[in-house]
């Protein structure tokens, strides 16, 4: 064995050696981890950045897809065709992705660059009456403020009973005011007048009358009963309809979207026996009556308003949507509105160059009866010479039968016709109705036997009177058939009909038929102004108000629309309100409202909007990434957002592609 002596230093370089590579080996693994780190984060960054872009590119292929679209914000549409998600497989070669669409509580473009272009009336409340009557006239308790959004313009005077009136901006009358006024800038009393003032006269969305629509079937208790637009005429029947001890009480009366012409006739002097007698006031003391395009609670079109319909909120509103569809209930001679128990809510129609008009009370017009005499078109049987045209006039020349012989005989005549030239629409008046028969005979006796019947056209025969002149003198009888002949002209049935004509003589001569006539005086339904105790002055007790909601328990009245009644006077008592109850201004004669003290709605009970802030409608887009997939769903964190403005030259009817597009906000997770 070899020993190891003292001093001898081999193997002494082994501890040195294990360090450095000890050294070596942790500075170089921290070295590798770095690198590692480093490409790590370069490649998690790299990822980073095409996932970015890749969202980026989504949400713009997203926001030229509603470009070159015709989606609007309104309820019922999706953004990107039949679906709110837009999916992008193998997009941008990093996977695949996806773009949901919520779109932004709907705008309407509101404008009023100038009172003549305009589709919003210039003030909130504008009375047009000059005197005997007070403009504006509030009620309520006192300590209480009557809240209105615009413009307040009376053209009389204002009186404000207790309380406060106030409003965000100005307050006019060419009157005296009295009572608290809160606007900004002071009221304006004894104001000498501006262009704001003046009717605005917009026209309705009527030229003619449209056809006479029947009430629908009422048998059920809590039904839907739907309304179809046209013309009605039958206050009685629609308040019998809508009260409690209706057969259909409770229900839903849903009036359909269109026009509809309200001029009643009940109180006339002469009625067809369909048509009661009463006033022409239409009252809704029960159930809940919708007009315009159903929405559901989130503002989604439905197809139908539910049983009972929950008020407000209804119906589409044009306010918050530029594809409502509505309707506007016209209102001519003394038809009149009372709301009572029941509840209401009638919604207009967005225009983009004119109000949303939803009621409105006709300003001209007038009634055109018409008086003809109505002769045969065809005529037959044994008497000779008798023509059409010598039948239809006096003149001595109509048909002849000359006995044979001195036993005289028998002969009859048949005349065909009496049409009008223009048939009487559904809805006419019948006024008078007579059948003229001039007849005689040349060797005349008392004995003679004559006999005439009026058949109209699928009717009953009818018993025509005729005298038996003994002197050979002309005889002119008349009869009167307007009870007979009323309820088929009301209908718009009538036709005509026939008259037939018998003689029978015990002796010589000659019997002569000279004009056979029916001749009748009728009033087509026509647009008329409102008229009658509409336009008294509202100090007269005889007076009455176009519009009237009472203070009755469940009483709910909304008007989602311009009202538009320069010549009547509203009268409106709010007690349930829980929202502006006239929305895009009030235009009337005269108008008086009253708050009672179970009014807990804080706001504007009378608004006009404001312009709008310069896009109609907007959408808020998210974008999800999945890289790898060939298909992606809007599900987790979105990889970015925007929320993006459209603007239309026409809202109710887009130009894909010509759409005006602002980016609002955007923003990635990085």
């Amino acid at each position: 064995m070899k020993r190891r002596w003292k001093g001898d230093d081999s193997g002494a370089a082994l501890p040195l050696v294990l360090v450095l590579v000890t050294v070596v080996a942790v500075v170089l693994g921290a070295l590798l981890s770095f690198a590692d780190t480093s490409v790590r984060t370069t490649v998690a960054l790299r990822d980073q950045a095409a996932s970015a872009y890749t969202a980026d590119g989504a949400l713009q292929a997203g926001i030229n897809a509603i470009r070159n679209g015709t989606f609007t914000g309104a309820a019922g549409e999706h953004c990107f065709g039949g679906s709110d998600t837009l999916t992008l497989p193998n997009f941008g070669g990093a996977g695949s992705a996806a773009v949901s669409c919520t779109a932004d509580p709907a705008k309407v473009l509101i404008q009023c660059p100038s009172l003549s272009v305009c589709n919003r009336p210039g003030n909130a409340i504008l009375t047009l009456g000059t005197g005997g009557e007070d403009g504006l006239n509030i009620q309520q308790p006192t300590g209480s403020a009557f809240r209105v959004h615009g413009v307040v313009y009376s053209n009389s005077n204002i009186r404000v009973v207790n309380g406060s009136l106030d409003t965000n901006t100005a307050v006019y009358a060419r009157g005296a005011c009295a009572g608290t006024i809160r606007s900004t800038p002071a009221p304006s009393c004894g104001y000498g007048g501006s262009a704001i003032g003046a009717d605005p006269g917009y026209a309705p969305a009527l030229t003619s009358v449209p056809p006479r629509q029947p009430l629908p079937p009422c048998t059920k208790a809590g039904s839907l009963v739907t309304f179809q637009p046209g013309y009605y005429d039958d206050a009685a029947g629609l308040s019998a309809m809508m009260s409690s001890s209706s057969k259909c009480k409770d229900s839903t009366w849903w009036f359909t979207p269109g026009t509809y012409y309200f001029d009643f006739h009940n109180s006339a002097p002469v009625r067809p026996p369909s048509l009661p007698g009463g006033t022409d006031e239409w009252t809704i003391d029960n159930g809940y009556l919708v007009a315009g395009t159903p929405v559901d609670e989130s503002g989604r079109i439905i197809a139908k308003p539910p049983v009972p319909a929950k008020i407000p909120g209804a119906c589409d509103n044009p306010i918050e949507d530029a594809k409502a569809v509505g309707v506007q209930f016209v209102f001519g001679g003394d038809s009149r509105l009372a709301v009572k128990a029941g509840q209401a809510e009638i919604c207009g129609t967005y225009r983009a160059d004119r109000p949303p008009v939803a009621l409105y009370g006709l300003t001209s017009g007038a009634e055109s009866p018409v008086t003809a005499a109505l002769g045969p078109g065809s005529v037959t049987g044994g008497f000779t010479g008798g023509t059409t045209a010598s039948l239809s006039k006096v003149d001595g020349a109509g048909a002849t039968w000359v006995a044979p012989g001195k036993s005289g005989g028998t002969a009859t005549l048949t005349a065909t016709g009496f049409s009008p030239a223009t048939a009487p629409p559904a809805g006419t008046i019948l006024t008078s109705a007579k059948v003229r028969v001039v007849h005689s005979n040349d060797n005349g006796a008392s004995k003679d036997a004559r006999t005439a019947q009026f058949t109209p056209a699928g009717g009953s025969p009818i018993p025509l009177t005729l005298s038996t002149p003994n002197d050979g003198s002309t005889a002119t009888d008349v009869t009167d058939v307007t009870s007979q002949l009323a309820q088929a002209v009301y209908d718009g049935t009538f036709t005509g009909g026939q008259l037939g004509y018998s003689v029978n003589v015990k002796h010589e001569g000659t019997e002569l038929v000279d004009a056979l006539q029916l001749e009748l005086s009728y009033t087509p339904p026509a647009l008329r102004a409102e008229s009658g105790c509409t336009q008294l002055l509202y100090t007269s007790p005889s007076a009455c108000a176009l519009v009237t909601a009472v203070n009755n328990s469940g009483n709910r009245f909304y008007v989602q629309g311009t009202t538009y009644a320069p010549k009547a006077v509203l009268d409106v008592t709010l007690n349930n309100a829980t929202e502006p109850i006239f929305r895009f201004g009030v235009i009337a004669r005269s108008l008086w409202v009253k708050e009672t003290g179970s009014v807990t709605f804080t706001g504007a009970v009378i608004e006009v909007p404001d312009d709008s802030p310069g896009f109609v409608f907007g959408v808020y887009l998210s974008a999800y990434v999945c890289p790898g997939a060939g298909t992606c769903a809007p599900s987790g964190t979105p990889s970015a957002r925007a929320r993006v403005a459209y603007v239309d030259g026409d809202p109710t009817n887009p130009v894909p592609g010509a759409r005006q597009v602002s980016v609002l906000s955007w923003s990635g997770n990085r």
